[in-house]
């Protein structure tokens, strides 16, 4: 931009000017000042906003002797700003002012969090730490890096929680005291410690839904928000994202019916053997609690790109001390969420066969199947899939595989409810493939559809358009 242009646009600026502070005061070498945001900084010149909101660049070497001092003091600022953030927070999360130019994979790797999940266009990188490790001077219980189009696009930080609190078999008064206070104290420190760096929060609303909506404590760094959640009784978290899905409440660009169809579909795959799978599903591991149900559902939400958390899900299906969460809870909670997003959740008392699978697994679509994880079935179940990887002869295959279905009876063990996702079947074999949130050597198990039945809660559910 031409000088002149400049001095006119700090002329209008001047006389427009309101008696606030806007930022920082600047002056050229005519002695003219004005407040101005500095919105970037480079060797040779600046970007200002100005108070009328016009925005311009502007050669540092027009600026007075003193503006350029206080430039160059706000650049040295900036550029060790991270590392302050990065002792701040305890973990090298930065490399410099901005993360969401980096990729999910090198943050994971300095972070040293292992990947959790891998898809077309999402990742996840979960670290479920010691009891030493500390982030803020604080214990996490769980650390995840979500990536988007291979860019760092969220962290997720829990802290005391009642999911991965230990506890005794039936809770103890004293030990539901000790958790309270433990999500209290916990809160309590990571306020000061974003405060003392980052000022005083602004309190905010956040997420949509009658039942998944939180109140939140919102700090802002350079394109950075950085939303503390408590809710009593529950968990403390902390999450980092940018200032744009922070102001957007967290939510994505909502997808036609048409577009989301196009994606659900381009993800069946079918194999020489008939194998058809669904891919591309996120895998989340829930670690050592019983989280079986919101886990699955942030799997089937995020796949359906729809925004999810299984800490918030749990909350929002009022999961029980240690985990347990019924469907039932967790639909009614997250119903409105998923109409807010164009989204239909259906019951389906339908029974587990092929024919059945193959109506929804052909529209791309995941089930949600309760049924009950004894022990015998796992064993069965891993050793079939085990077997399952050295076939050749898938002829001799079907014949055992239907011999074995009516020969062996799986018995339902009430005491191991559990939630997973049906991702395919193979018509041929009459199998179903089975994916449980518990990392990604449970992602694909195979099973015959009629030992499916045999521990089936009776049933199946899904997310439709």
């Amino acid at each position: 931009m031409k000088p002149h242009i400049v001095f006119a646009l700090f002329i209008l600026a001047l006389i427009t000017a309101l008696q606030s502070s806007y930022g920082i005061s600047i002056s050229n070498k005519a002695g003219i000042t004005i407040e101005v945001e500095i919105l970037k900084i480079e060797n040779a010149r600046i970007q200002i906003r100005l108070i009328n909101g016009a925005e311009t660049w502007f050669d540092r070497d027009q600026l007075s002797a003193q503006s350029q001092q206080a430039i160059s003091q706000i650049e040295t600022e900036e550029q060790s700003k991270f590392e302050i953030i990065n002792h701040l927070l305890g973990i090298p999360l930065l490399v410099d002012n901005n993360l969401w130019d980096d990729t999910a994979k090198t943050v994971a790797q300095r972070l040293n969090w292992p990947l959790e999940s891998q898809t077309a266009t999402q990742s996840s990188y979960r670290y479920y730490p010691h009891n030493d490790f500390r982030i803020l001077n604080t214990r996490p219980y769980a650390s995840t890096l979500y990536g988007a189009n291979n860019q760092a696009n969220l962290i997720s930080i829990v802290f005391a929680n009642k999911g991965d609190f230990q506890f005794s078999n039936i809770p103890t008064e004293d030990e539901i005291e000790a958790m309270q206070t433990a999500i209290q104290r916990d809160e309590d420190t990571l306020i000061e410690h974003l405060s003392d760096v980052f000022g005083s929060p602004e309190k905010q609303s956040f997420g949509t839904g009658r039942d998944i909506k939180e109140r939140i404590q919102r700090w802002n760094w350079n394109g950075h928000a950085v939303l503390l959640a408590s809710q009593q009784g529950e968990y403390v978290s902390l999450r980092i994202m940018s200032t744009a899905a922070a102001d957007n409440k967290g939510r994505n660009k909502k997808l036609s019916d048409a577009k989301l169809r196009k994606l659900t579909t381009e993800n069946i795959t079918t194999r020489p053997n008939g194998d058809v799978l669904i891919s591309n599903i996120p895998m989340v591991n829930q670690g050592p609690k019983g989280y079986c149900v919101p886990a699955t559902f942030e799997r089937y939400l995020r796949y359906m790109q729809i925004p999810a958390d299984m800490y918030l899900l749990a909350m929002a299906g009022q999961t029980q001390i240690g985990g347990g969460t019924t469907l039932s809870g967790i639909i009614d909670a997250v119903d409105g969420y998923i109409s807010s997003q164009s989204r239909t959740m259906k019951e389906l008392n339908e029974p587990i066969k092929v024919r059945t699978i193959q109506k929804y697994i052909d529209k791309g679509l995941p089930i949600i199947w309760t049924m009950f994880s004894s022990r015998e079935y796992n064993q069965h179940a891993n050793q079939r899939t085990v077997e399952r990887q050295s076939v050749t002869d898938w002829e001799a295959w079907r014949k055992s595989t239907k011999y074995i279905a009516r020969s062996t009876e799986l018995r339902q063990d009430i005491l191991s409810a559990h939630a997973c996702l049906i991702i395919g079947y193979n018509k041929t074999t009459g199998e179903i493939a089975v994916s449980d949130s518990w990392g990604p050597s449970y992602n694909e198990r195979w099973i015959a559809a009629e030992q499916a039945q045999q521990v089936s809660q009776g049933s199946i559910y899904l997310i439709s358009f």
